[in-house]
C-alpha cells in the first residue's frame, strides 16, 4: 500500500474536484493567538457548523 502525502491545496483542489465542499476547515487561530480565544473561535466555529455546546 503506497501512501501519498498532498499539499493543503492539493487536498481541497481534489475535493472540490469530487463535488465535496469541506465543512470544518476553518482558521481559529495562529501562532500568537492565546488559549482562551482559540478555545472561544473553536466554539464559535461548532456552532456555526450546526452543533450544540453543553456546559
Amino acid at each position: 500500500m503506497k501512501i501519498i502525502i498532498q499539499s493543503i491545496k492539493n487536498y481541497f483542489k481534489s475535493k472540490k474536484d469530487k463535488g465535496l465542499e469541506p465543512i470544518f476547515f476553518e482558521k481559529i487561530g495562529d501562532q500568537k493567538t492565546t488559549r482562551d480565544e482559540l478555545r472561544k473561535n473553536l466554539i464559535r466555529a461548532l456552532k456555526k457548523n450546526g452543533w450544540t455546546i453543553k456546559k
